[in-house]
């Protein structure tokens, strides 16, 4: 009976939250610096339709969780999940580039590797092999393509995935055998191998659907002229979706993409400037005393005493300063002005992360809870919160919690990245703390396991969902990888963040190579003029007992340019989870 209660409760609470109210949203499309005219605004699946002005003005109204699309002839169409902050998005639109068919180029067999390399990511027809890029189109022999979206999303794996999905392949005892693909063995027929993102193996690891980017058949007789008498039953080639690890079938560790992948680091990151962001701050941090520095920020207060960005930057400035007594009273006297809205409260709950108020924090993280409880990451940050104030028991209480939302169905069980940053973290709490709330509760669902023991986890969270900008992790051989946020690079994972509730991402580095690694972050913006808030959370020695946290929180402001965020020692192998 008292499941039945709290699952009901809990559905009116979702049902609470789905009653949307319109959002009346605006805001200024451009191409460059130059606003468009005559842009189509539409709410996806609707009539409901305006165009830009002059100006590159619009206004329209818009339900959460309604898509708007921007469209503009020779422009790539821009879509927007609408949230429940969503007032304003200024739209930059950039020219539609149709990819040429008919190019000959003549030099030295540019098949080129550079040139393929460049037109990966536009063209599906061209494939990532473990011996190059290979254009299906100009190999001389068949190769049938399938392309990630196609896969049926509830297969389990890839392999049954396949299945029906390309003429002469057929599916048995988990392997795929290619019709006509070579001779037989004893009798029977070969199975393929395959080439996951340029490793052949004779076994295929488990992979998500969702991780696919492309599928590519190439039959026995063609196989073996590229691959050897190894392929003489097909090799099904697998190019997953912008993972920068590749996976050592012997060692089961994980190589450094960045490595092979030979990209160099530039040099070319600035240095953060907190005292070239904004007037007050750039005040704030001239001032020699404190008593200075009290005084510029009663002079700013008038002007911007509901500011959000003006109680968290301030907040921060007289804590790094020293000045940890006024701080406390900036936060006292104007919770009020960022405790409304998810997006400011969000970032002030980073700033009393890293100031170590975690009973303030907690606070914070519950009234987004109360806003936001369709989001997936709100149960997270809940029992992050309650573990971070010595409270064991309460955190794997909110898992369970969630875990009960996924098993009814109210949460979707889609593998998205906030839930593998959700099982891990509850796995580590039962690893490092299971006594501490398994003697008097009957708490189910937890795994003990040993995955990433002793790696450092770098988990970045950012307040504003329509945050752009670009990760580089720079190894200490001085080869960089970057993790890309952004609509032109990242449309389907910032779409699935938005309906999913999530801002965050998980990387793992292990000590298989010992030196300095840079990390840097190139702002892209938020379609609006203010500062979107990153925080940082560094674990050392996971998921062992010496595990330790650091966390850091970063305002960006600066465009386009390339800035240093942290470095630190004895950290490789990134890999995303």
């Amino acid at each position: 009976m008292r499941k039945i209660v709290v699952l009901i409760a809990l559905i009116f609470s979702f049902q609470a939250h789905c009653i949307n109210s319109l959002n009346e949203i605006s805001g200024v499309v451009t191409m460059g610096n130059t606003p468009i005219q005559n842009v189509s605004v539409q709410v996806q699946n609707s009539f409901k339709e305006t165009f830009t002005d002059e100006n590159g003005k619009y206004l329209i109204t818009a339900e959460p969780s309604e898509v708007l699309v921007f469209n503009y002839a020779g422009m790539q169409n821009v879509e927007i999940v609408v949230e429940d902050v969503t007032t304003r998005l200024n739209i930059e639109m950039k020219i539609k580039v149709e990819a040429l068919k008919e190019v000959v180029v003549a030099e030295n067999n540019i098949n080129n590797q550079d040139y393929l390399r460049l037109e990966y990511a536009v063209n599906k027809n061209i494939l990532s092999t473990a011996f190059g890029y290979l254009d299906a189109n100009r190999v001389g022999y068949s190769i049938k393509l399938v392309d990630g979206d196609d896969l049926n999303p509830g297969a389990i794996d890839v392999i049954t995935a396949l299945r029906g999905r390309a003429a002469g392949v057929n599916i048995f005892g988990g392997e795929v055998y290619i019709r006509g693909g070579g001779p037989q063995l004893g009798g029977r027929a070969i199975p393929a191998i395959y080439d996951l993102d340029g490793m052949v193996l004779r076994e295929l690891p488990f992979i998500t659907v969702e991780n696919i980017d492309r599928i590519a058949i190439i039959s026995g007789l063609a196989g073996r002229v590229r691959y050897g008498s190894i392929a003489r039953g097909g090799v099904v080639v697998i190019n997953t979706i912008g993972s920068p690890i590749r996976r050592d079938s012997e060692t089961a560790k994980n190589y450094d993409r960045a490595l092979m992948r030979n990209n160099i680091y530039n040099n070319d990151a600035v240095t953060e400037n907190r005292s070239n962001a904004t007037g007050y701050l750039k005040e704030l941090y001239s001032c020699k005393e404190n008593f200075a520095a009290r005084e510029v920020y009663q002079k700013y207060l008038l002007r911007y005493a509901n500011d959000p960005h003006f109680i968290i930057d301030t907040y921060l400035f007289f804590h790094d300063t020293g000045d940890k007594a006024f701080a406390k009273l900036i936060l006292e006297k104007n919770i009020n002005v960022v405790e409304r809205n998810p997006i400011y409260a969000k970032a002030m709950a980073f700033a009393l992360d890293y100031t170590k108020e975690h009973f303030k924090a907690k606070e914070l993280y519950k009234k987004i809870f109360i806003l936001r409880p369709e989001y997936m990451q709100s149960y997270r940050d809940m029992a992050n919160s309650y573990r971070a104030n010595g409270n064991y028991k309460k955190a794997a209480s909110m898992y369970i919690r969630y875990q009960y939302l996924i098993n009814e169905g109210i949460f979707s069980d889609d593998n998205s990245a906030i839930q593998k940053v959700i099982d891990g973290e509850m796995n580590n709490l039962f690893v490092l703390h299971s006594t501490d709330f398994m003697e008097d509760s009957n708490v189910v669902g937890f795994t003990n396991y040993n995955k990433n023991k002793g790696e450092t986890r770098l988990f970045f969270e950012w307040n504003d969902s329509e945050a752009e900008f670009d990760l580089e992790f720079v190894n200490p051989q001085q080869n960089n990888f970057i993790w890309e946020h952004s609509l032109e690079n990242s449309s389907k994972r910032i779409k699935n963040e938005k309906i999913v509730g999530y801002s965050s991402e998980e990387f793992f580095v292990d000590g298989s190579l010992p030196g300095k690694w840079q990390i840097n972050v190139n702002y892209r913006g938020n379609k609006k003029s203010s500062p979107v808030y990153l925080k940082l959370t560094k674990f050392t020695n996971y998921n062992t007992p010496s595990q330790k946290i650091h966390v850091s929180v970063y305002r960006l402001t600066l465009k386009d340019v390339n800035q240093k965020l942290t470095d630190f020692d004895n950290l490789v192998t990134l890999s995303v989870n």
